[in-house]
């Protein structure tokens, strides 16, 4: 087998990532955009010594599920993965995902509970990131394509809000019509989908830089429901984007959105659920999952700007929020008093210490939420939850992977899984949250 040959195979199954994998003479090949069971003509990219990668030449016999991706940059942009599947076989897809990696990375076979939506499949978020760039004179702006620093452009994305679109679309034009493309280095863009309020952040590399003031000047009356317009000057020469000083253009430096009943307050760097539809239904799950009643003591472990231990404070006795962004635990504090919340108190530390703390403390907590990072829980994190104890404990994870190592280490530590309930947070990406129950054995 050589780099450029082509070879004619079925697709037997699917990577995390959501590629087809092939077996050509038994040698594995991972081939982007191809759907299970469909036989293709494949043509060889890259060899390494154990599997290779591929490309479609052409299909021959196409799945039921494939459909025609609605974004004409889908391929080369990347961030959709599965735009070429259907709605049937997306959720096929992260359902497996969930349970392969159970069976890979913990051992297990739990039962994996359907897919959870929720609609609009398209147009979703409520954030985007959008980097900016003069490339040979020309103002470009997009997404950048897997693994490269080229941006691929595009007229509108598919998972943005048409709101976003047109924003970003109206900067791009005055961008270069106004030739300060290069002090601009990325725009962000947060979208209130509920109450409707917007806030524009500029990346830029000085402000004020020459027609700032006319620009935002022209950006606030193109768009009037913007609440929040500021700028972060940022000089770093690495990826790392919202970091710098922060620059209040005008209106707020926040804007707010509802959530089950709940008003919660968006900076420019706090995190806030992409998708407020889906949002809606994890958080559900997870409330429900830790079984309050209004007498319980709970603990939201990386509780970020306090939505879920807010949500849950009306069922529970008391709350306590642990997060080690102290931007976030300010905006936390702000919201839980906007919403009436004064039986939850918050803790700035990291998820660890903060355990620890509650540990010293001798807080006895009926039930733990727990929503870490992609990397999952830290070693020191699980010891100390499995200290403190937790009746219930609910483990919400955007990382499939990290979630099953996890699981098995609480489960060897006197925990019983109970239920995976997968959740579609990102429709048309590989992406899939999980909400996992977990009780102490005996219970």
């Amino acid at each position: 087998m050589e780099k450029n040959e082509t070879y004619t195979a079925v697709c037997e199954g699917y990577t995390e990532d959501g590629s087809g994998v092939v077996k050509i003479d038994g040698f594995v090949i991972f081939v982007p955009g191809l759907i299970e069971h469909e036989t293709a003509e494949i043509g060889i990219t890259k060899l390494n010594r154990n599997y290779g990668y591929g490309r479609i030449v052409k299909i021959l016999e196409p799945s039921e599920h494939r459909v025609q991706p609605v974004c004409p940059a889908a391929r080369p942009c990347g961030g959709c993965q599965l735009q070429h599947m259907d709605d049937a076989e997306q959720r096929h897809f992260k359902e497996e995902k969930v349970r392969m990696c159970f069976r890979s990375n913990a051992g297990m076979e739990p039962e994996i509970l359907p897919i959870l939506k929720a609609e609009p499949y398209e147009h979703y978020r409520n954030k985007v990131q959008i980097p900016v760039q003069l490339n040979k004179g020309k103002t470009e702006m997009g997404f950048y394509q897997n693994h490269t620093n080229r941006i691929v452009e595009t007229e509108k994305c598919y998972v943005q809000s048409e709101l976003s679109n047109e924003i970003a679309a109206w900067l791009k034009q005055q961008f270069a019509r106004t030739g300060c493309t290069e002090q601009i280095r990325h725009v962000l863009i947060k979208h209130a989908h509920k109450t409707g309020q917007v806030m524009v952040v500029l990346i830029v590399r000085n402000y004020p830089f020459a027609g700032s003031e006319k620009l935002c000047a022209s950006l606030l009356k193109k768009f009037p429901m913007i609440r929040s317009l500021q700028a972060i000057i940022n000089r770093r020469s690495d990826n790392v984007i919202l970091d710098g000083k922060d620059v209040l253009i005008a209106g707020d430096p926040y804007i707010e959105e509802t959530l089950l009943g709940c008003t919660f307050r968006i900076s420019a760097r706090s995190f806030y659920q992409i998708n407020p539809y889906a949002t809606e239904i994890l958080y559900s799950k997870a409330v429900e999952a830790a079984g309050l009643s209004g007498k319980e003591i709970l603990i939201d472990l990386y509780c970020g700007t306090g939505t879920m231990g807010i949500i849950a404070s009306s069922k529970a006795k008391k709350v306590y929020g642990i997060e080690i962004v102290a931007d976030a635990v300010r905006d936390a504090k702000i919201n839980a008093q906007a919403n009436g919340a004064d039986n939850i108190e918050f803790l700035n530390m990291d998820a660890s210490k903060g355990a620890q703390a509650m540990l010293r403390s001798k807080i006895k907590a009926d039930a733990m939420i727990v929503d870490p990072p992609r990397k999952g829980c830290s070693p020191e994190t699980i010891s100390a939850i499995v200290k403190i104890a937790p009746k219930r404990l609910v483990y919400v994870s955007c990382d499939p992977a990290t979630l099953a190592r996890d699981v098995k280490i609480l489960c060897a530590e006197g925990y019983e899984l109970k239920s995976v309930q997968p959740v579609d947070m990102f429709p048309h990406t590989d992406h899939v949250e999980s909400v996992v129950k977990l009780t102490r054995a005996g219970l």
